[in-house]
C-alpha cells in the first residue's frame, strides 16, 4: 500500500519534483560561480604577527570617515602591481584613546549611567561593549587599573538570569561565566521588584571586596569600562577593527560592482564574523537604510563569504527573494543591526574589508 501510493505521487506531482531538483542545482552552480569570480584576489595579503603588549596607553589614531568616495567614480577594473616592500613591523594599539591593559583595550567612563544607557555609550565608542573578565590575571588588571580612579563601583559585561555562573552571560552572547568568576560571598542574584528577571553585574574597585563583583538592579546608576579588542595601526584604513581594515563608500553601487571597487583596494566587501563585529560595522552608520556585505546566501543558513572566511556567525532574520546580504540600519520593520536578503542589483552603502597593514 505505501509503494503504491508513492508511486502515484511520483506519477502525478514528477514534473515538479524534477524542477526543484533542477532549481537547486543551477542556484547551488550559482552561487559557487559568484563566490569564485567575485572573491578572486587583485592583492597579496603581508602575513602580519605581533607580540602581546601588557600594558601601554596610546594615543588615538583613529580616524573619521567623511565617506569620499575615492575610488568609486569609476567601477572599472584594472590590474594591480602588489608591492613587495616588506611590512614594517607591527605592534598592538588601541584606537580613540583607549588604553591597552593586558591584550584589551579599556576605556573608563566615570560618569553616572544606567546599565542599558552605559552599553549605549559604548556603542558610540566603536562598537565597543562594556568590559569583560574572563581570568584572574583579567581581573588583577581590572583591579590595578581602577583602584585610583575615582569610582567605587562599575558596570561590566555580564548579565545574569540565575543562581549559577553558567547563567551569567557576557554581552553579544561571547560567553558565561561558567569558566569564571569572582563574586563576593560566591552568590549570584536574581530578580528584582517591577524588574525582568536578570540582574546586572558591577565591579567593585574599593573597600574589603575590592576586585570582586556583585550583582544588582540594571536601574541603579555608575560608572563603566568599555572594551575593544586591540588591532594593528593601519594609516590607509578609515577605520580599524580587530586587526582588519575597513573603507567605507556612501556612493551607492549594486554588490557585484561594490565587489569590484574593493578590490581595487586589495579588499573584498565586508563580511563579518561575530557578534562584536557586527555591533562594530552597525555603529559606523547613522542614517536608516541598509549596508551591502559580502555574501552569497544560498538558504538562511548556508552563506558563502566573497572573501572566503568561514561562515561561523549568522544574523539573518528575513530571508525572502534574492541571494545576496544587506544588513539594517534603523529599520522598524527588522531588528537594528540583522541582516536580511535581496536582489543583487539592489544598489547601497558598503564597507571594504582587508587585513590591516596590507601593502596595496
Amino acid at each position: 500500500m505505501m509503494f503504491e501510493k508513492l508511486h502515484r505521487f511520483l506519477q502525478l506531482h514528477w514534473k515538479i519534483i524534477l524542477f526543484g531538483v533542477i532549481f537547486e542545482i543551477l542556484i547551488t552552480i550559482g552561487a559557487v560561480r559568484l563566490t569564485y569570480i567575485l572573491s578572486k584576489p587583485f592583492c597579496e595579503t603581508d602575513t602580519i604577527t605581533s607580540s602581546a603588549i601588557q600594558t601601554s596607553t596610546v594615543s588615538s589614531f583613529a580616524t573619521t570617515s567623511t565617506g569620499s568616495d575615492t575610488s568609486s567614480n569609476s567601477t572599472t577594473t584594472r590590474p594591480l602591481s602588489t608591492s613587495t616592500e616588506p611590512a614594517p613591523p607591527f605592534t598592538l594599539d588601541c584606537t580613540i584613546g583607549f588604553t591597552h591593559i593586558n591584550g584589551k583595550c579599556w576605556f573608563l567612563i566615570p560618569i553616572r549611567r544606567t546599565r542599558e544607557d552605559a552599553d549605549a555609550v559604548c556603542m558610540g565608542y566603536g562598537g565597543s561593549t562594556l568590559f569583560s573578565i574572563r581570568n584572574e590575571q583579567e581581573n588583577t588588571a581590572a583591579l590595578d587599573y581602577l583602584s585610583n580612579a575615582g569610582v567605587n563601583y562599575v558596570w561590566t559585561g555580564l548579565i545574569c538570569a540565575g543562581n549559577t555562573s553558567s547563567s551569567c552571560t557576557w554581552d553579544m552572547k561571547s560567553g558565561s561565566a561558567a569558566d569564571y568568576d569572582n563574586f563576593a560571598n560566591g552568590e549570584k542574584v536574581i530578580g528584582f521588584p517591577n524588574e525582568t528577571n536578570t540582574s546586572c553585574v558591577y565591579f567593585i574597585t574599593s573597600g574589603p571586596d575590592a576586585g570582586q563583583w556583585k550583582s544588582g538592579s540594571c536601574n541603579q546608576t555608575m560608572g563603566f569600562m568599555c572594551e575593544l579588542p586591540p588591532t594593528i595601526h593601519d594609516g590607509s584604513c578609515d577605520y580599524n577593527y580587530n586587526n582588519q581594515c575597513y573603507l567605507r563608500y556612501n556612493t551607492p553601487h549594486n554588490i557585484p560592482d561594490a565587489q569590484e571597487i574593493c578590490k581595487t583596494r586589495c579588499a573584498n566587501l565586508v563580511s563579518i564574523s561575530s557578534a562584536n563585529e557586527n555591533r562594530f560595522i552597525r555603529s559606523l552608520f547613522t542614517t536608516q537604510g541598509y549596508v551591502l556585505l559580502g555574501a552569497a546566501v544560498i538558504y538562511y543558513d548556508d552563506i558563502y563569504w566573497l572573501d572566503g572566511s568561514p561562515a561561523v556567525y549568522n544574523y539573518i532574520e528575513r530571508y525572502q527573494h534574492g541571494a545576496c546580504l544587506l544588513l539594517n540600519v534603523n529599520w522598524v520593520y527588522i531588528t537594528d543591526g540583522a541582516w536580511y536578503t535581496e536582489r543583487c542589483t539592489t544598489p547601497g552603502k558598503f564597507l571594504c574589508k582587508r587585513p590591516a597593514g596590507t601593502v596595496c
